[in-house]
Order: structure tokens, then C-alpha cells, then sequence
């Protein structure tokens, strides 16, 4: 008995020291974005750009080595491909995750382009979580790997809960980026705001751990 304490002790304490590194993200699809169907869509360079600076500070002034996103079209992909940049350039020991809410997420997507950015993505990220797979967070009576909406909400949760810190690119209207916001608040973790209505500005709301 007391070995099993010991040892759930130290997994919570282990946990808890990867929170301390880690960020997720959670954003709107493209026509909540200016339409940035494409990754080389101007739109979705500029969105980039206005993101790469709060990443930098994360890395230098927050010691921030893991990042998470959900691998969806929009800002999920610009988030992933942001940090994979900075990855390949200037802070080579970080690692750039992606969470996917189950494995056949891109089997709708009938665009080409969004097809091959999708593989790109993950064959490059440096681990690809599917988490339907995860007992703790599968959605009763759906098969695994299949789709159903409830599993998007479940990614959503799974990022936040291995996470310090949520980047979220949202307006302030209803979806799953408004129930993945509330999510946030909900467990006390600091939400990080980039509003796409007045040109991404952020907004930060610091959690119970900071």
C-alpha cells in the first residue's frame, strides 16, 4: 500500500512538472479567420506572425518546451506550423505535439492541399497523441477512430488538462472554441486570448498556477 501511494505521488508530481512546460491551443476554423483556407494564404502568414512573438516569450521568459495543438484546418494548423518554425530555426529542443480526436479527423477534408498539409504535419510532429484511444477520455458507444463531435470536445480537454497554459484565437461566440474556453476557466488554467475581431490583440487571464 505504501509503495502505491509513493509511486502515485511521484506520477503526480512528474505530471505536474510537464504542465509546467507545456501550452495547447484551440482557435476557430478558417471562416471565423478571415477565410485562410490555405496555409500560404496571406491571412494565415499574417496570423502567424502575430502569434510567433507570444510563443518567443513562452520559450524565453516562461521556459515553455512543449506545445500541443489540435490538427484541424484553421487556427489549430497555423498554431502547429508556427511552432514548428520557430522549432527548425532558433529553439531546436522544444517539441511541437499534436492531439487528434481520432485517427480518420482528415477523412472528410476533400481539398488536396489541405490533404497534404494535414500528412505533412503529421509526419513531422514530434509526437501524435489520438485520443479516443485514451480510456479516460473515449466517447462511450462511438468505435475508436470514428468520427463523432462529442470526440472533438474530448481532444479539447485532454490539451487543456496536459497544459499550463491555453492559446485560444477566439471572438467570443458560441462553438467549440467557446466550450473549450469555458473548459479552461474551469480547471483554473491561464488562457492566453488572441482576438481575431481587433487584430488579434491578446488578452490574458492568469489561472490559479500563473
Amino acid at each position: 500500500m505504501a509503495e502505491r501511494i509513493q509511486k502515485k505521488k511521484e506520477e503526480s508530481r512528474a505530471k505536474e512538472e510537464l504542465e509546467k512546460k507545456t501550452i495547447c491551443f484551440t482557435g476557430h476554423r478558417p471562416n471565423k479567420l478571415g477565410n485562410c483556407y490555405s496555409l500560404t494564404d496571406e491571412k494565415s502568414k499574417y496570423i502567424s506572425k502575430k502569434l510567433e512573438p507570444i510563443l518567443i516569450d513562452l520559450i524565453e521568459e516562461e521556459s515553455v518546451e512543449r506545445f500541443i495543438s489540435g490538427g484541424a484546418i484553421g487556427f489549430d494548423q497555423i498554431a502547429f506550423w508556427t511552432v514548428q518554425g520557430l522549432k527548425r530555426t532558433y529553439y531546436p529542443h522544444i517539441k511541437n505535439i499534436v492531439a487528434v480526436p481520432f485517427k480518420n479527423q482528415a477523412c472528410k477534408w476533400t481539398d488536396n492541399e489541405t490533404q497534404a498539409w494535414y500528412q505533412k504535419m503529421i509526419d513531422l510532429a514530434d509526437e501524435v497523441i489520438y485520443v479516443d484511444e485514451l480510456p479516460e477520455y473515449k466517447v462511450d458507444g462511438v468505435a475508436i477512430g470514428d468520427y463523432h463531435v462529442a470526440k472533438m470536445q474530448k481532444r479539447n480537454e485532454y490539451m487543456v488538462d496536459m497544459s499550463r497554459i491555453a492559446i485560444a484565437a477566439w471572438d467570443g461566440t458560441k462553438g467549440g472554441t467557446g466550450n473549450c474556453v469555458r473548459y479552461v476557466r474551469k480547471t483554473g488554467k491561464t488562457l492566453y486570448t488572441v482576438k481575431p475581431q481587433y487584430d488579434f490583440e491578446l488578452d490574458v487571464l492568469y489561472g490559479i498556477n500563473g
